[in-house]
């Protein structure tokens, strides 16, 4: 028997994209589902589609926020509902080919995460002829110290064991849910990628996270204000690594990044330099880039 799988979805004002999203949930050919659909205060008709697909698919276990709380509070109320040892998130706007559940299935083996390519359409559900694999660096990643300097596993293509909540709960405001369930799932068994799209990935003026087309940076009020935020993610890393070694390396970035001495940017130097191929792996950079990003680090944080 194949294992269960909860397909969690967040929804809120999605009644322009959901029942084509909610069909393709229903034509997975994977045998063993629940679907988890957790309405976050919608003021459309959302919870009318949900209710809707509830009466004729027992399947579905429905819950709704008595506020709106946004969309990671969304998510970890479905995850906490979902009785499944393997789970899916879903978005309420994407599209899923028939067989993404069971692809995903078969690819985590051992793992405790797995995640795949994903093509991208419009408002319209046209074909934009563009892949994720061609705008953001997709990989697989084996260790914590991997998501360093940032990673890319998103929510909408991933399928994860259960293990990982102890690390990745609970959410937190600061970071994306998906970022903290792909930190986590490197701190058990790492992530493994398959280069295959398996979701039609939405995109339209109303996404909460899009694929970033224009590829736009991230705009701050000031070079402090950036440099607080960094020292804030590297002590969210530090305080949910279980693994001591790790756990330690971060503790130290944490505390070097948040000083400004020259003391400070020699050993946060150092420690970047001695683990560079595992905190850059995602940055895509050649051994020679590998090399010299560490040295900026002793004038500024990147």
């Amino acid at each position: 028997m194949k294992p269960l799988i909860s397909i969690v979805m967040a929804t809120y004002n999605g009644e322009k994209f959901l029942r084509p999203q909610l069909d393709s949930l229903l034509a997975q050919d994977y045998p063993s589902l629940e679907f988890v659909c957790v309405d976050d205060a919608s003021s459309d008709q959302t919870w009318a589609i949900l209710q809707a697909y509830q009466a004729k698919d027992a399947r579905f276990q429905l819950r709704q926020q008595a506020s709106n709380q946004g969309y990671m509070a969304t998510f970890e109320k479905g995850i906490l509902a979902a009785k499944g040892d393997l789970i899916a998130l879903s978005d309420q706007d994407d599209v899923w080919v028939p067989n993404k559940i069971s692809k995903l299935q078969e690819a985590l083996g051992m793992a405790s995460l797995v995640y795949s390519d994903s093509e991208l359409i419009d408002a319209d559900g046209k074909k934009m002829g563009q892949k994720m694999s061609e705008i953001k660096k997709q990989i697989g990643y084996k260790t914590p110290l991997m998501y360093t300097f940032g990673a890319w596993a998103p929510g909408h293509n991933m399928l994860f064991k259960r293990e990982i909540l102890v690390t990745a709960f609970p959410f937190s405001n600061f970071v994306t849910h998906d970022y903290l369930l792909g930190f986590a799932a490197t701190c058990h068994q790492g992530i493994n990628y398959l280069p295959i799209p398996l979701v039609h990935y939405r995109q339209h003026e109303s996404n909460a996270i899009g694929a970033d087309l224009k590829k736009s940076k991230k705009k701050y009020q000031s070079r402090q204000e950036r440099n607080a935020r960094i020292c804030e993610r590297m002590k969210i890393l530090a305080e949910r690594c279980p693994n001591p070694k790790e756990a330690r390396i971060f503790q130290q970035l944490y505390r070097h990044f948040s000083g400004s001495s020259l003391l400070d940017r020699i050993q946060r130097f150092a420690l970047v330099f001695s683990h560079r191929n595992n905190m850059l792996a995602y940055k895509g950079k050649s051994a020679f880039g590998n090399f010299v990003y560490p040295f900026k680090l002793l004038f500024g944080i990147y």
